[in-house]
């Protein structure tokens, strides 16, 4: 054995040791995660790298551990607040104590994570606002609010100044279709710190005459994100989402929609869209107007024509009647006729017959004559005189 050597364990308490002294406490680490499992007793471990802003070369490793306890903890919390999974391929900022093992070599054992590195601090309280409207059950009420059919009174809430607000009146009250609209500025700050309350009060203003309005509009132009902040605090989103009008947003955004925009009733990209949007719901109430007056106007083509038709069919029946009324009677007239005809004494004459009178009567029996009596007889064709000579009685 060479006399300067030492065992493999000597080394390592060596570097344990120094690690223990100059590494001592916990610290704050940023670096991606590259491989993360779990094993069935719940402990997570975790390869941490390091990469070239330049060339994307791997520059650092390590592995870590979060314990079961911790990473129990630890995993939900990361997951509700930045909204995306604690997997491989995000860069996360860690809590760490360094630790050696004689076995297991270096390793990082991790006990917090900052949530907010990952996704940013503005969007770490953007999140937090939409946990808290979650949990108090008012981040879908202005969505439930009955939209009006022709929403043509509108209270604006805007800046004066602001060239989205003067892009929204041109566009609503010059459009091609010619609707009425009225509107009414409540004008307000729309960013910095104090934008929030001052939106909130003219929200409260609208709300003390809100039967002299169809619909809230809150419109500005985009901006940067510290711009916008005043979208995602948690006062303001709670009034629209619980305002008893549909409010409509028109927020210029470069990228994510605000929290007033996921509370409020409808949420457009701009100023200009929500005037367009106004102008399409006359629009679409006009042409099912139309679309009932069609169909009004072909029922009553329909009714009309049936009962044109019925009317004809019963003229045309009662018509049939009429004439075979009038046929059955000229049959019985015809009928009558030749009864009549039959019972003609010129008729009867005609066949051979005679009538016989006697002192200006006719003669129906033999014994009302008396011998030398003067009949007078009446034939078909012209009269006789005779003499009774005889009676058969």
């Amino acid at each position: 054995m060479h006399p300067t050597s030492i065992r493999l364990s000597d080394i390592q308490q060596r570097i344990q040791q120094a690690l223990d002294g100059a590494l001592a406490g916990s610290y704050w680490i940023t670096a991606e995660i590259n491989e993360l499992k779990t094993n069935v007793a719940g402990h997570c471990y975790i390869e941490l790298i390091e990469k070239d802003a330049d060339t994307n070369a791997l520059t650092a490793k390590a592995n870590a551990i979060i314990w079961a306890h911790s990473f129990r903890l630890l995993k939900p919390y990361f997951e509700t607040s930045t909204g995306c999974a604690l997997a491989a391929g995000i860069r996360v900022l860690v809590k760490a104590t360094v630790q050696y093992h004689l076995l297991y070599g270096l390793s990082l054992l991790i006990s917090d994570i900052d949530p907010a590195y990952t996704v940013g601090e503005l969007e770490m309280l953007r999140r937090k606002t939409i946990i808290r409207l979650q949990e108090d059950g008012v981040f879908d009420m202005n969505r439930e609010t009955l939209f009006p059919l022709l929403p043509q009174r509108i209270a604006v809430i805007s800046s004066e100044q602001a060239s989205g607000y003067q892009d929204f009146m041109n566009h609503l009250h010059h459009n091609e279709y010619h609707y009425a609209f009225y509107t009414q500025l409540f004008p307000s700050l729309m960013q910095g710190t104090s934008a929030a309350q001052g939106i909130i009060n003219e929200l409260s203003r609208i709300n003390e005459q809100r039967v002299a309005f169809d619909v809230v509009v809150i419109i500005r132009g985009g901006g940067s994100a510290a711009d916008l902040a005043c979208f995602d605090e948690y006062e303001l989103a709670a009034h629209v989402a619980q305002f008893p009008l549909p409010v409509l947003t028109g927020i210029g955004h470069e990228k994510d929609e605000s929290v007033v925009d996921l509370v409020a009733h409808t949420s457009l990209k701009t100023p200009t869209a929500v005037a367009d949007f106004l102008i399409a719901c006359m629009t679409e109430q006009e042409n099912r107007l139309t679309a009932l007056e069609n169909i009004l106007k072909n029922a009553v083509q329909r009714r009309m024509q049936a009962v044109q038709n019925r009317l004809e069919n019963i003229a045309n029946r009662q018509k049939m009647a009429v004439c075979l009324r009038f046929q059955q009677a000229y049959f019985r007239l015809q009928i009558l006729e030749q009864a009549i005809g039959y019972k003609d004494p010129t008729t009867i004459l005609e066949r051979g017959y005679a009538i016989v009178s006697l002192h200006g009567k006719i003669l129906h029996n033999a014994a009302d004559a008396q011998d030398n009596d003067r009949l007078n007889i009446t034939l078909h064709k012209g009269k006789l005189s005779a003499i009774v000579s005889a009676v058969n009685h």
